[in-house]
């Protein structure tokens, strides 16, 4: 094996491969990258996997020699971010890997690159055809909201829905619930080039279902870090266990996780007959400020609020309390008092995209549904968060 390539191009595509590497590795193999250089096509393909998650690259190189190796990714990594900016030379020397840059030289043993496991790459010719842009941002509204109980398997991941008419991802760590809504086809276009999408597809967008995935949290950070917006297309390829990703210079092949996703959204409520509007970033301030001395257990955050009177507060008995009255807000309802978790009301807010934030509310039992405010065009986002017992 013989390749060169700049140091810019081989850290643009191997930057994001050691999220793949497990530190808890099943086999020593898992912890090196198998590298390929074909000579005929001048590329080098580069893969990371730890058997959940496989995840492929091809660059272009100057390929002199085609041969395989396997070699640990922590150290190619490290040493090739940190040599100069200018063309890198790697070449295989019996077992050991020779990388050369100006006047700096390292080699590294090489493992046993046949126990690496083997990927069948896949044909996309029938693959279907996703908008980058919307699955990232489908990623984005849902992907916070997931569990990170292993003992809860199936709330580990975020949950895919294709529909006759509309995508929907949802997540839900059975303390809040987050999900985005979208239309799954193109967008008819008017004379004045205005996307004109029915509004009516969001009113029974849990019909018609064609197709369900639960997509593992570590399979769609990856993704969101290699979204890149000059690239507009996805390709998706679903099997019985896999799902597989073609973006870019990128081949994603991740397991799902096999269960049947629980029903979510039979905690909407209908009716929350209590509406608060105000600004997210002063409401998201004051919380931080008011969680500084929250209980460590519990985060708890207050809210008493009527017409004329919106105070947060918060009591610890280790610490001391604190409260903060907010002025400018508009509420219709009845007094309601009901309280939170800091931390996950703050999480909910950071994925508001509008300036101002509704939050419908019942009773101090009831739980929360938080709205962009006002609603965004062509597309349903809401989000739920359980309140805590007083």
């Amino acid at each position: 094996m013989k390749f060169a390539v700049e140091k810019s191009e081989l850290v643009q595509h191997i930057q994001h491969l050691a999220g793949i590497i497990s530190t808890k590795a099943a086999s020593p193999i898992l912890t090196n990258y198998l590298i390929e250089a074909d000579e005929k096509k001048g590329e080098v393909k580069i893969t990371a996997t730890d058997l959940k998650i496989t995840a492929v690259v091809v660059l272009n190189a100057a390929v002199s020699d085609s041969g395989i190796i396997a070699v640990s990714a922590s150290y190619f990594n490290s040493i090739i971010s940190q040599m100069p900016d200018s063309v890198i030379n790697i070449w295989q020397n019996e077992d050991l890997l020779m990388i050369q840059c100006n006047k700096i030289e390292f080699n590294i043993l090489c493992a046993d690159y046949t126990l690496f496991p083997q990927l069948l790459m896949p044909s996309f010719d029938n693959a279907t055809l996703v908008n980058a842009e919307t699955f990232n941002r489908m990623i984005s509204k849902t992907v916070f909201a997931v569990s990170t109980d292993v003992n809860r398997p199936v709330l580990t991941g975020v949950c895919w829905k294709i529909m006759e008419k509309v995508n929907l991802m949802a997540a839900t760590d059975g303390r809040k619930v987050a999900e985005i809504i979208v239309p799954n086809t193109a967008a008819s276009v008017t004379e004045s080039g205005e996307e004109n999408i029915d509004e009516s597809i969001f009113d029974d967008p849990y019909s018609g279902q064609l197709l369900e995935k639960i997509i593992p949290v570590k399979t769609l950070n990856f993704l969101q870090k290699i979204h890149d917006p000059a690239v507009k297309e996805m390709k998706v390829i679903f099997e019985r266990n896999n799902i597989i990703f073609g973006y870019a210079d990128y081949l994603v092949v991740s397991n799902i996780i096999d269960h049947n996703y629980p029903e979510y959204e039979k905690a909407f409520l209908a009716e929350l007959p209590n509406h608060l509007i105000l600004d997210k970033e002063t409401l998201m301030q004051s919380i931080r400020r008011i969680a500084l001395l929250a209980p460590e257990d519990s985060g708890r955050v207050k809210f008493d609020v009527d017409k004329d009177h919106f105070e947060i507060s918060t009591v610890n008995k280790e610490t001391g309390e604190a409260k903060e009255f907010i002025d400018k807000y508009e509420y219709n309802g009845v007094p309601t008092s009901i309280s939170f978790n800091n931390k996950y009301l703050l999480s909910i807010l950071d994925a508001i995209d509008t300036e101002q934030v509704l939050i419908k509310l019942g009773d101090s039992r009831d739980p929360i549904m938080v709205f962009n405010e006002p609603p965004l065009k062509n597309q349903k986002i809401t989000f739920l968060l359980m309140p805590l017992r007083t």
